[in-house]
């Protein structure tokens, strides 16, 4: 973790999270999958062509055509000569077809997403060692859009992205993330079964990613956010102990019989009304707020004091009051959206070209997560691009910097919309050229 990064161009900050490592790993493999599959038509891809390649895949996330083969169609409507002139078609429908980042002979039992493990494991690497160095983090689950079968495709109603993968995800309050781990149900190997058997699946997922943040720094006065999925009072009491501090919300069956005046009861009373109780030993704080419906958090750092007032539109004044808010709600609300923040960053501008394999997906969201990673990293450096003009630049820099020597020669048209103007009787009239005036001349 780095607590500042010198004055770098966008090319040089996604470098940092996508870089030489990566891109070799996947040459290497690619190459690899490819003499296996059909040595005789095999035809090894260098460094500079895959470069041009995540080039593309970037560019297609801001410029979306419905189909991939249109980016190199000599079209007035489709035609884009920065992708033509870097690579060609069938050169890049070859690297899509093979790309790999393992080797499949090597591939460790139990683990559904072996595939790709290498390159999570450099992607999480990268991220930790770049990260810029602050005191708050949020966990979340994040989804990846897919709708092909896999055994680890999720559905979950109501949210943005139903059908996809669901990530385990670590960020800091503006959504640069730090951490990620794909969910594999409930039998998975990667996850460690000691904290899962312990306090449940969530609790092990925060308990993981709290060994990340310890692994950068032991003496870090780190504190971690999440929602009522991971929440319960042991698993606030277990980071206690490890000298890390904790705000979530927490169901209401999960409060280890603390006395409260139940939810329902509690809707009875006036908007803001709190009621709150905490342990002198342990000094965990557990606060039921009355807002839109009960909200109940639980905290081994923050207390309610002091307390704040906050704008709420009342449906019976027909206007706008002020009501009371503890202080461990206030700071939860301003520190727990992270990871929400990074999807949508991502959603913006998403990788638009999609495969037939289960794992394109989730090679294409691992690019767009260094891309976001690295645009944070460049704002939080006093960098002046938006996330667009980011991507743009380090899409046209691969493009540009890596592309081959030569430019495609000119085509004919698309026959497609080639005679639907070669009849219409329009402007077709002669016009004199220097090549029709010399016949003319040697006619007569």
């Amino acid at each position: 973790m780095q607590t500042s990064a010198p004055n770098l161009n966008p090319m040089q900050y996604f470098d940092l999270m996508f870089g030489d490592t990566i891109i070799n790993m996947f040459v290497h493999y690619t190459n690899l999958y490819a003499a296996k599959k059909n040595a005789s038509k095999s035809c090894p891809i260098t460094k500079d062509e895959m470069y041009c390649f995540i080039g593309i895949l970037l560019y297609s996330g801001y410029v979306i055509v419905p189909r991939r083969y249109m980016y190199w169609q000599n079209a007035s409507d489709c035609g884009m000569p920065i992708i033509y002139n870097a690579m060609s078609r069938d050169r890049f429908t070859y690297i899509m077809s093979n790309l790999h980042c393992c080797d499949n002979s090597k591939l460790q039992s139990g683990d559904k997403f072996a595939k790709l493990r290498e390159l999570f494991q450099l992607l999480n690497q990268n991220f930790a060692e770049n990260a810029p160095f602050e005191e708050h983090y949020s966990i979340d689950e994040a989804m990846v859009p897919y709708y092909g079968g896999h055994p680890c495709k999720q559905f979950i109603r109501g949210k943005p992205i139903r059908w996809g993968y669901k990530f385990w995800v670590g960020a800091t309050r503006l959504g640069y993330i730090l951490w990620f781990e794909p969910y594999q149900g409930k039998c998975s190997t990667v996850t460690s079964n000691h904290y899962k058997n312990a306090m449940g699946l969530g609790a092990s997922v925060v308990l993981e990613f709290a060994d990340v943040l310890k692994e950068i720094d032991k003496q870090a006065p780190f504190h971690l956010f999440f929602d009522n999925f991971f929440t319960s009072i042991y698993l606030i009491d277990e980071l206690r102990l490890r000298g890390i501090r904790a705000t979530g919300t927490v169901r209401e069956n999960r409060v280890a019989k603390c006395p409260l005046t139940a939810n329902k009861f509690l809707q009875k009373t006036p908007r803001g009304t709190f009621k709150y109780q905490s342990t002198s030993a342990e000094h965990i704080l557990v606060c039921k707020w009355h807002d839109n419906s009960v909200v109940t958090v639980a905290s081994n750092a923050a207390t309610i004091e002091p307390v704040a007032k906050v704008k709420r539109f009342s449906q019976q004044q027909k206007k706008y009051i002020l009501v009371d808010q503890p202080a461990v709600i206030k700071k939860y609300n301003e520190n727990m959206g992270g990871v929400d923040r990074s999807d949508q960053n991502i959603g913006l501008y998403r990788t638009s070209i999609r495969g037939k394999k289960w794992y394109f997906s989730l090679i294409c969201h691992a690019l767009d997560m260094a891309v976001q990673n690295a645009w944070q990293l460049y704002k939080n450096n006093g960098g002046e691009y938006d996330s667009l003009n980011f991507r743009r630049y380090v899409a046209t820099s691969l493009l540009e910097s890596y592309k081959k020597n030569f430019e495609r020669k000119d085509t004919r048209a698309s026959g497609l919309f080639r005679d639907c103007v070669r009849f219409d009787g329009k402007n077709h009239i002669i016009s004199a050229t220097k090549k029709l005036i010399l016949f003319v001349q040697n006619v007569m």
